[in-house]
């Protein structure tokens, strides 16, 4: 029987979905196989199910930790806090979360109007159904899908992942740093010297049928990729200096070259971000 052709929309739509749930699979299938099976009587994950809204932070099943439901606070994780190797941050808004932690996998679904900084991720991070959400973030791979409105810093050193119904996504070059960033860097795998933050990579077609946010007779439409946020836009983030207090690493600048990624951000951005540092020290003493 001769093989029947596949539209080319379908080839794409079925290499979006996989991707967008590959990253899941690997990550339970790898903690499973480095915690063991869950346990069934739980009290922690019993208690995260059964009320999330009163639980910000706990442990779950085979070493993922949760954060979940912060509203108009900071939150902070640093390595000692953490017990696992992933993260997934859920329904968070109007916040600022600091994981500052090498992991493997991380997660970012549901949260709105937030600033999230991930440390270093050695595998993947996911950002789901977010809008108007910085992230900031050191990892090997990223995957975006269905965000809007959102703005990712990045030092990434595998092309970013978009996928899904995006809107109004901007990168731009990572832009902070913490005293033991280079140490989690080099623990979990991320090279310095490569970022592809401005080489966005959007697979799929967006759903012609979708009228809350696509135009009548509008068909076959590629999904919307990211734009390079405008340089003069371009801001450091500061790391409060007291979330260093446990241990002091060696890290005293951004591990990603911001010249050797984008030339329209001057020199003049990386001593900015050393004066405002040195600054915010100086305050703090």
């Amino acid at each position: 029987m001769p093989a029947v052709p596949v539209p080319a929309t379908q080839v794409h739509d079925w290499i979006s979905q996989n991707i967008s749930s590959s990253l899941e699979i690997i990550s339970e299938r790898v903690s499973a196989k480095e915690n063991g099976p869950a346990n069934s009587t739980d009290p922690d994950v019993a208690m995260t199910e059964a009320c999330p809204a009163s639980i910000k932070s706990s442990p779950g099943a085979r070493g993922v930790c949760f954060i979940e439901g912060i509203s108009k606070s900071s939150f902070v994780k640093q390595a000692s806090d953490l017990k696992g190797s992933s993260v997934k941050v859920l329904n968070c808004h109007d916040s600022v979360i600091y994981i500052l932690s090498p992991l493997k996998y991380a997660t970012i679904y549901g949260c709105s109007d937030a600033t999230i900084v991930v440390g270093a991720v050695g595998k993947a991070v996911r950002i789901e159904h977010c809008e108007r959400v910085h992230v900031i973030v050191a990892a090997k791979r990223v995957c975006i899908a269905s965000c809007r409105e959102c703005v990712f810093f990045l030092g990434v050193n595998q092309r970013p992942l978009i996928v899904g119904d995006n809107h109004k996504l901007q990168v731009a070059p990572y832009n902070t740093f913490y005293s033991q960033l280079e140490e989690h860097m080099t623990e979990v795998g991320i090279e310095a010297t490569i970022n592809k933050w401005d080489e966005p990579l959007a697979l799929g077609m967006v759903d012609p049928h979708d009228s809350l946010s696509h135009p009548a007779g509008v068909s076959d439409a590629q999904a919307e990729s990211a734009a390079r946020l405008d340089p003069d836009q371009f801001t450091n983030f500061l790391i409060p200096n007291w979330f260093d207090s446990e241990s002091v690493g060696s890290t005293k600048d951004n591990p990603f070259p911001l010249a050797g990624c984008l030339h329209d951000f001057s020199a003049e951005k990386s001593q900015e971000f050393r004066r405002d540092q040195a600054n915010a020290e100086g305050s703090a003493s």
